[in-house]
């Protein structure tokens, strides 16, 4: 019986570790927040833009914006972290580790398109260390992704991308289905605001022209 669950465990890990060869990851050790970061305020690591933010009522609790450090990870306490993912292509999968200290569904986390839509969430089932994994199996255009908590820290978020998507380079063809901005609402062209171009090819823009 023991042999039998350690071949079992040999090929969930090698299934894995195959279903990543094709991609490539983004890494956040949340080890870099500045000193003194208030609520709102935005710093970056690996070129994402992070910020803390009120929670909201898909969280624990609303309106609280309170975090810290504990063994050397990001503690909510409670708090919603936000992390804007528009600038990657081809998002397949994020898992992020986590320690609960509150119990089940305390921790959440939530993947968001264009218009703000739940691509997909998680919520923990129980205390202590563990990984959440979120999914996005049409390889919608992400812009947010959220992790919330009650009582609970964030150690490392990986985010997979499939490069081979990525290589695929975009049509010279392609032509300009329609413009939203952050909020998903069609728009007409305007400066100085960001804006997300949708192409006829499928691909996303983000831009943000300046006069």
């Amino acid at each position: 019986m023991k042999r039998k669950s350690a071949y079992l465990a040999l090929v969930i890990f090698a299934v894995f570790i195959c279903a990543h060869a094709q991609g490539q990851s983004v890494t956040l050790s949340l080890n870099n927040v500045p000193e003194g970061i208030q609520c709102n305020e935005v710093w970056t690591e690996q070129n994402l833009d992070l910020r803390l933010v009120e929670t909201t009522s898909e969280d624990c609790t609303t309106g609280s914006c309170y975090f810290g450090f504990y063994n050397e990870s990001l503690a909510l306490w409670p708090s919603r972290l936000m992390i804007d993912l528009s600038s990657l292509q081809n998002i397949q999968t994020v898992e992020i580790d986590i320690e609960d200290l509150c119990g089940p569904d305390c921790t959440r986390a939530f993947l968001m398109d264009e218009t703000l839509f739940n691509i997909d969430s998680v919520k923990n089932v129980t205390a202590g260390p563990q990984t959440l994994i979120l999914d996005n199996p049409t390889q919608a255009f992400l812009t947010e992704l959220a992790i919330s908590s009650c009582e609970g820290a964030i150690s490392e978020i990986r985010i997979f991308q499939n490069t081979s998507s990525i290589e695929n380079a975009p049509s010279v063809d392609r032509k300009v289905l329609r413009i939203v901005d952050a909020l998903g609402r069609e728009v007409p062209f305007t400066t100085g605001q960001l804006l997300f171009y949708i192409y006829d090819d499928g691909s996303v823009e983000k831009k943000i022209v300046i006069n």
